[in-house]
């Protein structure tokens, strides 16, 4: 067989061995005989001229990000990608019930997690500093992620 055709042929196999993983759950060994077998006709192609190899090496080399990039567009469609992949959930933050500036009173000692009594409506809290003692008024300072962040009333 001619230098030509074992180019062609390896171009197939990589190509090929490419699109089969997409789809067959290799962990990436397929997609490393397909690197291998495009290097292969590269080199070949290197043999038959140095242009010809200078010019491939360079298609490949422009070609590969926009391949790689269409893949991982499709990939996730696929019926293995579907069971691979995970799917978003709906679990969006609820705000707390409670504004900045609200007082409470601490119903257990905040380390820096504890229970707050926000008139009547007991919630989760954690102290911006320190710890603070059971029975302390507390004031919401802000609401980070929605987690309740509160810190000590300073009675002037």
């Amino acid at each position: 067989m001619e230098a030509s055709t074992w180019a062609f042929v390896l171009f197939g196999i990589s190509l090929v061995l490419l699109v089969a993983e997409l789809f067959l759950p290799s962990h990436g060994l397929l997609g490393l005989m397909a690197t291998a077998a495009m290097i292969g006709a590269i080199a070949i192609c290197f043999k038959i001229n140095q242009y010809l190899g200078l010019g491939v090496l360079l298609l490949a080399a422009m070609v590969s990000p926009f391949a790689i990039s269409a893949a991982l567009k499709v990939w996730p469609r696929t019926p293995i990608g579907r069971r691979m992949m995970l799917q978003p959930t709906d679990s969006p933050i609820t705000p707390p019930a409670v504004t900045v500036g609200k007082v409470g009173v601490a119903m257990s000692e905040l380390r820096p997690m504890g229970t707050v009594d926000f008139e009547g409506e007991r919630m989760e809290v954690r102290s911006q500093i320190g710890i603070i003692q059971q029975g302390s008024k507390v004031r919401v300072v802000r609401i980070d992620a929605g987690r309740i962040i509160v810190e000590m009333v300073t009675v002037a």
